[in-house]
């Protein structure tokens, strides 16, 4: 993210405090490009887990201060993340409302888990947000500021190999939060992309959603590229530097897009991070998921320098990086001036479609 795009995203968030709620939500809800026919050999969509979530009926808050944060817009954001069946496996999400993210601190939160995407929601329980007077240790990389649960799966009820979807709804006004987890088995493949430019029309559409304008488009062909890779058994990594508050619309976009469902990472700062700084957290997020599944991506979507520089530490294959309009040092990877040249050459029908 350059410098410019930060300072304005900046300047975007404040300027949504005179917005109308309307207008700080999820992109407005668009019919997804028509998809191909799923190829043959091709392994089956992974599930979208869009079930209906369970019906939260607000019961007030603990504090009388929540019910004056409360009154901006809910900004709640759970965190995706790719986990192994026998390793770790947590639910964190932060709540906070208005333009100046202000934590929801000490107050309940209800959990429900939809295993495997299928079958019936399951209530997990009640947990408590968290203060700063009593901060949960930092857990998956996620230092606490505030705001958050962290939900140990794996002593309430672990998961098996598969996606699901964890709902949280705050007690106090019914606002919610999702994340999704994907437990990967043995040999999984994982395709990472970076988001704004790569994905986008453009480096900074998302700047014109963010005052009120309509969603960026995607670039032709990008959403069949990843369709391709889905087809093909891989999990995909959606890894952009944008802010945490940017999680559910981000997802929304995705998804209205026709991009197929996988796991998605921002920041968790307010306002992102750019040029180095950007570099170094997806760094960091590619040595975390090598540390966490022991998963080097096969394949990786940029276009900018610092995709190039990421990309290079992490140790995928050069010639599985593939950078939309950019020139200059790839390091070995691939120009990409067309994903429609991509999605037919990404293809290739497993041995075994994972789990």
């Amino acid at each position: 993210m350059r410098p410019l795009r930060s300072a304005l995203l900046a300047l975007a968030a404040l300027a949504l405090a005179a917005l109308p709620l309307a207008a700080c939500s999820a992109p407005r809800a668009a019919a997804p490009p028509a998809r191909a026919p799923a190829r043959a050999g091709a392994c089956p969509a992974r599930a979208a887990c869009d079930a209906p979530p369970p019906t939260a009926l607000p019961r007030g808050f603990r504090h009388t201060r929540s019910r004056a944060v409360a009154s901006g817009w809910p900004r709640h954001r759970g965190r995706d993340l790719f986990v192994r069946p026998e390793g770790p496996q947590w639910a964190i999400a932060k709540f906070a409302y208005g333009p100046y993210d202000e934590d929801l601190e000490d107050e309940d939160v209800e959990a429900y888990l939809l295993r495997g995407c299928g079958g019936a929601w399951e209530r997990l329980g009640a947990f408590r947000t968290s203060g700063d007077d009593r901060p949960h240790p930092t857990t998956e990389g996620i230092r606490d500021t505030g705001g958050r649960v962290y939900l140990d799966l794996a002593a309430v009820r672990r998961l098996e190999v598969g996606r699901h979807r964890v709902h949280l709804a705050v007690v106090g006004d019914g606002t919610s939060a999702d994340l999704f987890l994907e437990v990967l088995p043995p040999g999984a493949r994982v395709a990472v992309s970076d988001i704004d430019g790569t994905l986008t029309s453009s480096e900074m559409a998302v700047l014109g959603e963010l005052v009120g304008g309509g969603p960026p488009d995607a670039h032709p062909g990008a959403a069949a590229t990843m369709q391709a890779l889905a087809e093909s058994g891989v999990h995909l990594l959606y890894l952009t530097a944008r802010p945490e508050w940017l999680v559910a619309s981000t997802r929304a976009w995705l998804k209205a897009q026709g991009f197929p469902p996988g796991i998605l990472h921002t920041t968790v700062g307010v306002t992102g991070a750019f040029g180095r700084a950007a570099a170094n957290y997806k760094t960091i997020e590619l040595e975390w998921l090598r540390a966490r599944t022991g998963v080097v991506p096969s394949f990786a979507f940029g276009n900018m320098p610092s995709d190039v520089t990421t990309y290079s530490a992490a140790g995928i294959a050069p010639e599985r990086c593939y950078y939309y309009k950019l020139s200059g040092d790839l390091r070995g990877g691939v120009p990409n001036e067309d994903y429609r040249r991509l999605a037919p050459a990404l293809f290739s029908p497993p041995a075994a479609c994972p789990p």
